[in-house]
């Protein structure tokens, strides 16, 4: 005989079972589980040309590292995909999301990798770069030469006399006097200066020679990532080998580095003003590079002297920066204070949060990477961790 059950035995069994599993309209959904908690380790030795060493055996603080990852895990600092510190030459913390989003930028380059990250204008100090490795190997005669010489274009709209008078300095330091704004829209604005000439045009350092002066060489800073672009093309016509293998032979093979990628413009060309992919292990050895004055591991790659002069404070931007307050050769040039100290730092700086910061006085390079593209929370942080939780941690 088969016994039937009530209907409101029926529901109770019904409502636990939905208990059970998390289900049902009522009750409170289950708390979230609690952050990752960062547990340090050495980083690993993969061969790469990094001596690795503990934090505290080169005079760092590891809870203050510790608890910079905590606010990192946490949402404290968010958006940070990644983390390198190199004190003394060895590589002492290294950390990425293995689990971040493949975005966009990604996509332009068809990478897959998360250790690999798009360092957008962090490229120009590495563009920067292979202008001196040129200059070192006579390619190019100097930093004076005139720039439209670099080119082979027979002519240019908009001609004004003016524009045979930038010199490659001019480019470099972003005075070339062409009218130019990239910083007024956001880049996601098609008036941007930068996405016009990107979406409108397929020669893009034509497009930027084209534009009309505005005022005379040398004489008015404005950011202008198409200069950078139109500087990796003058690089190419000079040296007569294609950028990316010229960055491979002189750059990053000598350097361990066997992964980089660039995203290209139309022509094929690198995009040397933000379209270098790399992994951030590598991305601080470029910071290290510039602090040993052009040496890797023993080996010189760039002139002592062009590692010099790329951080002259040729650019006075303490009226308009936030930060820092001198531009070089495609570097920002800051200072950072350390204890009753102002020390002098080096920094590359990338829209999202890739950044190198450089402090020769402390034999110090931190490196990051992040996504931060549209919530205007990434560089203040960047600056608190790099002054607040590890140079200030350093005994």
């Amino acid at each position: 005989m088969v016994r039937l059950m009530s209907k409101s035995a029926f529901l109770a069994i019904v409502a636990l079972a939905l208990s059970a599993c998390g289900g049902g309209s009522s009750g409170s959904p289950p708390p979230p589980p609690p952050p990752a908690s960062f547990t340090y380790t050495v980083p690993t030795d993969v061969g790469d040309g990094w001596q690795v060493a503990n934090l505290a055996d080169e005079g760092l603080e590891t809870q203050r590292i510790v608890d910079m990852m905590n606010d990192i895990l946490d949402g404290t600092y968010p958006g940070i995909d990644s983390v390198a510190i190199i004190r003394n030459n060895k590589l002492v913390h290294y950390w990425y999301d293995r689990n971040r989003e493949i975005d966009r930028f990604d996509d332009w380059v068809g990478n897959r990798d998360r250790e690999r990250h798009i360092l957008h204008s962090t490229s120009k100090s590495f563009t920067s770069a292979l202008i001196g490795i040129a200059i070192d190997q006579g390619h190019i005669a100097s930093t004076q030469v005139r720039f439209l010489d670099l080119f082979s274009y027979t002519s240019y709209d908009n001609w004004d006399p003016r524009k045979a008078d930038i010199a490659l300095e001019d480019a470099l330091t972003m005075r070339l006097g062409i009218e130019w704004d990239e910083w007024s829209l956001p880049y996601t604005n098609p008036n941007n200066d930068l996405v016009f000439l990107e979406t409108n045009n397929t020669d893009w350092p034509k497009a930027l020679l084209d534009r009309r002066m505005r005022y005379d060489p040398g004489s008015r800073f404005a950011y202008n990532t198409a200069a950078t672009i139109a500087i990796g093309k003058a690089l190419q016509n000079a040296t007569g080998i294609p950028m990316a293998e010229y960055a491979d032979s002189y750059l990053f093979y000598p350097m361990q580095i066997t992964d980089a990628v660039w995203g290209t413009t139309p022509q094929g060309l690198p995009n040397g003003g933000s379209g270098l992919f790399l992994k951030t292990r590598d991305l601080a050895k470029f910071g290290q590079l510039y602090l040993d004055g052009g040496t890797w591991q023993g080996q010189q790659l760039i002139s002592a002297d062009w590692i010099a002069d790329s951080v002259v404070r040729r650019v006075d931007l303490s009226g308009i920066a936030t930060f820092s307050h001198g531009y070089g050769f495609q570097w920002w040039l800051d200072s950072l204070p350390f204890g009753t100290q102002i020390l002098e730092t080096w920094v590359t700086s990338g829209y999202g949060g890739q950044y190198i910061f450089v402090v020769p006085g402390l034999e110090l390079v931190v490196a990051f990477t992040a996504h931060n593209y549209e919530n205007g929370v990434g560089v203040s942080n960047l600056y608190t961790m790099v002054q607040w939780q590890i140079m200030d941690g350093i005994n």
